[in-house]
């Protein structure tokens, strides 16, 4: 009906685009519940076997996008991925946490804002930092923040799309893949998360 909305009423394609965009939340929500109840199936996250991956690669195709995105909000986008880091992962999943954070990142800071994505070695670890100089969370709501369906209020107010099983897919992707995440945060001043991933 939408490739043929020169035949409908205005009020009727208005109609269409709102079931549209419903139609498109309940799919993502779905597909996230399911990766999320094959995440909880999984007892023993150590026996999973994936492949060595570049992440240096994953993250540059990521940062070709973002740059882009972040421009068109009036964004600085920096970026520093040095080549020859790889991890054993799956790439699907690993452009879904990485997608997640950059996707936060730009979604709730300002105009003239800046974004940052840094890789580095550390010992045994790649080190993945997605940094932005955003609304910030309360320290109080940094313990919270991967729980599934879970928003800050400043989310909610600011009408920010979001179901909030974004973060809680991250933390679940970053576990598959034997690693670890943390946050700093301050309000009004801007997040960082930092992903460490063991090195291949």
């Amino acid at each position: 009906m939408q490739s043929h909305s020169e035949q409908l009423s205005a009020d009727d394609v208005q109609k269409l685009t709102t079931i549209s965009k419903a139609s498109e939340q309940i799919r993502r929500l779905v597909e996230d519940l399911r990766f999320l109840s094959h995440t909880d199936a999984i007892v023993d996250t150590s026996q999973l076997d994936y492949p060595k991956v570049p992440l240096d690669e994953i993250l540059l195709d990521l940062a070709d996008t973002f740059e882009t995105d972040a421009e068109s909000k009036e964004l600085n986008f920096e970026y520093h991925l040095p080549t020859g880091i790889s991890i054993k992962g799956d790439i699907y999943q690993l452009k879904r946490l990485f997608t997640n954070l950059l996707d936060n990142a730009i979604k709730y800071s300002q105009t003239g804002g800046i974004i940052k994505l840094f890789l580095e070695k550390q010992k045994n670890f790649a080190v993945v930092r997605v940094e932005d100089t955003g609304i910030g969370i309360p320290q109080e709501y940094i313990p919270l923040i991967f729980q599934r369906f879970w928003r800050a209020e400043t989310a909610r107010v600011q009408a920010k799309e979001g179901l909030g099983l974004g973060l809680a897919i991250t933390q679940a992707i970053v576990q598959r893949h034997l690693g670890k995440i943390i946050v700093n945060s301050k309000v009004g001043a801007g997040s960082s998360f930092h992903v460490y991933l063991p090195l291949a």
